[in-house]
């Protein structure tokens, strides 16, 4: 149980970060601030993961950590974009991340797939859109929610042949890589003066992420990957409570205690599926 704990506590660091970084998004683009936030986490990730070095690793492993590294950015970017606009509504299509991953990691990685975790998966993305029902449609929460589920997948696969902390570091490394093609697609150029002027503000927020990414890979490397990703989305209910006293977003607040509800129920199930 002490794994189902840790991803509980990521969900809490994860969420806390989440609402610090809305006023920092006033001022970057979302790929300025994912790239950037991703460095820095990387960066704090360098020295614990000194202590797990393994070298060399397969060409599957690093095909495995890059495709892993792609999709984490390609969600943190979903997310960043999302949170600019509507913190609430992106976090509520967010959270429907452990609906597809209760679905998806037994399939793909042969995980027990019972009926209580499928009906926790379920209710905590009820209890999301239970949340939601104020907002607008979010295809930003939407398309992060496919890509954490499609990066657990390949996190899980490559945590198999390396520590977790190790395999931390490289795959934030290449998240925050990849995001540099993605600013040129987008037709955006980098603002460098930007970035330089806002990073020293973007510790804070890179250090909670450090933190809970430590948590998440270590539970994530000893726990099966249905069972952690739901459970991190403990960081909905975290992220209520941020947002009513942090960010004095205090509307609909008796549908997002609701939501809070089922969120919770779902998470009990998963725990002891």
């Amino acid at each position: 149980m002490i794994w189902l704990g840790m991803a509980v506590v990521a969900g809490f660091f994860n969420a806390f970060w989440t609402a610090l970084s809305k006023k920092l998004l006033q001022h970057q683009s979302p790929r300025e601030f994912t790239l950037v936030f991703r460095a820095l986490t990387a960066l704090f990730l360098l020295l614990p993961a000194f202590f797990q070095w393994t070298w060399p690793n397969s060409l599957k492993w690093w095909s495995l950590t890059f495709a892993a590294g792609l999709f984490e950015g390609l969600r943190i970017w979903m997310l960043a974009r999302g949170v600019q606009k509507d913190y609430y509504t992106t976090y509520a299509f967010y959270n429907l991340t452990p609906f597809f991953t209760v679905l998806a990691a037994p399939l793909v990685l042969g995980e027990a797939q019972t009926g209580s975790l499928v009906f926790g998966g379920c209710l905590i993305a009820l209890g999301a859109f239970v949340f939601h029902r104020l907002g607008k449609w979010s295809w930003t929460g939407l398309w992060g929610a496919v890509f954490s589920t499609a990066g657990v997948i390949f996190n899980k696969l490559a945590l198999a042949d390396a520590p977790p902390l190790y395999f931390a570091f490289w795959s934030f490394g290449i998240g925050a890589l990849v995001l540099i093609p993605l600013e040129a697609m987008g037709g955006a150029k980098l603002r460098v003066k930007v970035m330089k002027k806002e990073w020293k503000k973007m510790l804070p927020v890179a250090f909670l992420s450090f933190v809970a990414s430590v948590l998440f890979y270590i539970a994530l490397a000893h726990a099966p990957a249905s069972k952690i990703n739901p459970l991190v989305r403990a960081n909905l209910l975290f992220g209520f409570i941020f947002s009513y006293y942090l960010l004095k977003e205090r509307q609909g607040w008796k549908s997002k205690a609701l939501g809070g509800g089922l969120i919770m129920a779902g998470l009990v199930l998963v725990a002891f599926a």
